[in-house]
């Protein structure tokens, strides 16, 4: 998201799902926590692609959990109306891997990272339940909790 395409969109978003305000450096946050939270998934894919000895990452590798598929879910919904989805492609910035990454895991991409925003809105809501524009300890103690669980 170089040149921060969508800002007002993923304004929205926020606004919509948690009641927050969030600006352009908040927009560039958002973009380093969804590649970084995105990388650490397709590591864990390309570990079990491994571990069944194939050398494309498939979406049945990715530790897509009940909780994710739920955020998903409510990610799909609110897209409808907002439509932000497409502008997910131009966040992701995938990083080489020794595996090919599966068509089926790029379809749902974009989905992925969006429940990924949803689910990070909540943590934010529930680490701070007022905050109406996160601030760097919001962001720092989201960042903690997803990389204890991921």
């Amino acid at each position: 998201m170089r040149n921060l395409k969508g800002v007002k969109k993923f304004e929205r978003l926020f606004r919509v799902l948690g009641s927050m305000d969030v600006d352009k450096s908040d927009i560039l946050r958002l973009n380093h926590f969804i590649n970084d939270v995105t990388h650490r998934l397709l590591q864990v894919g390309m570990r079990n692609a491994k571990l069944n000895n194939r050398d494309v990452i498939w979406i049945s590798d990715l530790p897509i959990t009940m909780g994710l598929e739920a955020q998903m879910q409510e990610f799909e919904k609110t897209d409808e109306e907002i439509e932000v989805s497409t502008l997910m492609e131009d966040l992701a910035t995938l990083p080489p891997l020794p595996l090919a990454i599966g068509e089926d895991v790029q379809e749902y991409l974009a989905q992925i990272q969006g429940g990924i925003v949803v689910a990070l809105i909540k943590c934010m809501k529930t680490i701070a339940p007022g905050v109406k524009n996160p601030q760097t300890e919001e962001w720092e103690k989201a960042r903690a909790i997803f990389q204890t669980l991921l």
